[in-house]
């Protein structure tokens, strides 16, 4: 008897465990142990990813189990190689590791490739894929590039080109991933802004050709945007100077019944100042809305996804 209660016990101790590791998100030391944010937004990570001595730039990257938070951000400590440039862009991580989140570092899979400059991470669905964009890393197919890196048993894998039809001669964007399968990428707009995103199918690792996404004519998506998992919304920064706010706001557009995207709406003065705002990006559990803003150092900000079920009931 003593010896089924044992098995018994030991089974749910291991299942506790299990469901932990599972649900780390919902644990108090997700998002670095911070208070959440309510409808209002903050600084996300204040001196941790937030931080007075770099410039953040593109998304906040969260895994899908929440226990590593890359991102990229401007910095005079690595000189570029194009000497007319004061700052060079790097991708920073941190990792919940042994009970706490380890101090944020240089990603180790860029430290052989610091005066080029390298940002906009991103997950795979699955998380054992990291995609960043890099301008000047050799053997690409053009000036800027996407990489990524493994996972593995010892780290991160060496660098590895995600090539065609991803990667173009023209230069291209991190791609934003759905659960689902699906790829968003902003196509080439830096370079030609007549282009428009794509979207891809994501499977066993590779792209499929893309198909253009239409969002509204009067609307210029710019950057990075974000679909959410049912696609049933789409965020993005873009400019519209009769209903916006500042040269770049971010807007959401939700799916008609005609599963077309619909005219996208301002997402107000709460998310939306006379400054620039841009990358959103929506956390693994649905709960949080993160986004850039530029501020004098260009901080990350993070908001409850509950603004995003208000704005749809109003419209």
């Amino acid at each position: 008897m003593k010896k089924l209660l044992f098995v018994i016990l030991s089974g749910l101790i291991c299942a506790s465990c299990t469901q932990s590791e599972q649900n780390f998100l919902e644990t108090e030391d997700a998002y670095f142990g911070l208070t959440p944010p309510g409808l209002i937004p903050e600084v996300f990570a204040p001196g941790i990813v937030s931080d007075s001595s770099w410039a953040e730039h593109c998304h906040v990257a969260i895994s899908p189990k929440g226990d590593e938070i890359y991102w990229s951000a401007w910095s005079s400590k690595y000189p570029p190689a194009d000497t007319s440039m004061k700052n060079s862009e790097q991708i920073y991580f941190s990792e919940f590791k042994e009970g706490v989140w380890t101090k944020p570092a240089i990603a180790e899979f860029i430290k052989d490739h610091l005066t080029c400059l390298n940002g906009g991470p991103s997950f795979s669905p699955d998380g054992n894929r990291l995609y960043f964009y890099s301008t000047g890393i050799p053997g690409g197919l053009g000036e800027k590039d996407v990489w990524y890196v493994e996972r593995t048993d010892y780290g991160w894998s060496k660098l590895i080109n995600a090539s065609e039809p991803l990667n173009t001669k023209d230069g291209d964007w991190t791609p934003s991933f759905n659960p689902n399968g699906n790829a968003y990428h902003m196509g080439n707009y830096a370079y030609n802004r007549n282009e428009k995103p794509l979207k891809f199918r994501y499977s066993d690792g590779k792209f499929s050709k893309p198909d253009t996404v239409i969002i509204h004519p009067d609307f210029r998506p710019v950057w990075a945007f974000y679909v959410s998992p049912d696609e049933s919304y789409l965020i993005f920064s873009g400019l519209n100077r009769e209903v916006g706010y500042g040269s770049l706001d971010i807007y959401i557009c939700f799916k008609t019944t005609e599963n077309e995207w619909g005219t996208p709406i301002n997402m107000g003065d709460q998310i939306n100042t006379d400054k620039m705002e841009r990358f959103p990006t929506v956390s693994p559990d649905g709960k949080y809305l993160f986004f850039m803003r530029h501020t004098e150092t260009q901080d990350f900000f993070w908001v409850s996804t509950e603004i995003i079920k208000n704005i749809k009931e109003k419209a």
